[in-house]
């Protein structure tokens, strides 16, 4: 009896921007899928002027954070924290000790901070985004110092639609540009696109998609966990 033919691995398009797209697309490859790494979000580094005074926490939310300002700013907080694993990795690389959240999101790292009921919190992101943590945190009685190190600019990378089985966002804005990339290459709506929580999977209404698959958190582990399942149940 003639062997099955085995079937092609599904390839996915990776579209969160770097570093985190070349660690993403290597721990997906090692998985067994097959990789189109194309970020649709370019990150420009922004001047800044570091703070003045002592911070009792600084809080960084991504690698682009850490990368831009780390080794400005490490001589000014007692105690670090950080949005995921990668990016307290990040940090210690450069000599800064940071915790990550648990779970990689705004409330996973709120979760995961001490009480912050009168200390100086310092901040360290870009422009844009949720801006969820630092009203929540003024809310518990912190003083906190934003401070907007870099910033996020669209790009459309080339892709061909008939390539592609499934779509991995890492964030709202990551997911509105992926779509239009998308829609423009003539992509089908029935896509499925992995998205990190449930606040990013509630765009796809007004974004025009119909197959949204939500990860636990924006880690590799957890992108590559959705995966497994999603090519377990088409299997």
């Amino acid at each position: 009896m003639p062997a099955k033919p085995t079937p092609p691995r599904m390839r996915v398009w990776v579209t969160r921007s770097e570093p985190g797209a070349t660690a993403l697309a290597r721990a997906v490859e090692a998985a067994g899928f097959d990789v189109a790494k194309a970020p649709v979000l370019a990150i420009r580094p922004l001047p800044f002027t570091v703070p003045q005074g002592h911070f009792d926490i600084a809080v960084f939310l991504s690698l682009h954070g850490v990368r831009s300002a780390a080794s400005q700013v490490n001589h000014c907080f007692d105690r670090a924290f950080a949005i995921g694993r990668q990016t307290a990795a990040a940090l210690a690389e450069a000599g800064v000790s940071a915790q990550a959240a648990n779970v990689e999101s705004s409330e996973g790292l709120l979760d995961s901070l001490p009480d912050v009921q009168g200390k100086r919190v310092l901040l360290v992101t870009g422009v844009g985004g949720r801006n969820r943590i630092a009203p929540a945190l003024a809310e518990q009685g912190a003083d906190v110092q934003r401070l907007d190190v870099y910033e996020r600019t669209p790009v459309a990378p080339t892709i061909d639609p008939k390539q592609i089985d499934a779509i991995i966002v890492s964030s709202g804005d990551g997911f509105r540009q992926a779509v239009q990339v998308w829609f423009a290459s003539k992509g089908a709506s029935g896509v499925p696109i992995l998205v990190p929580s449930d606040r990013v999977a509630a765009l796809a209404a007004q974004l025009g998609v119909s197959k949204v698959l939500r990860c636990e958190d924006a880690g590799a582990a957890a992108v590559v966990a959705a995966l497994r399942q999603m090519a377990g149940a088409n299997g």
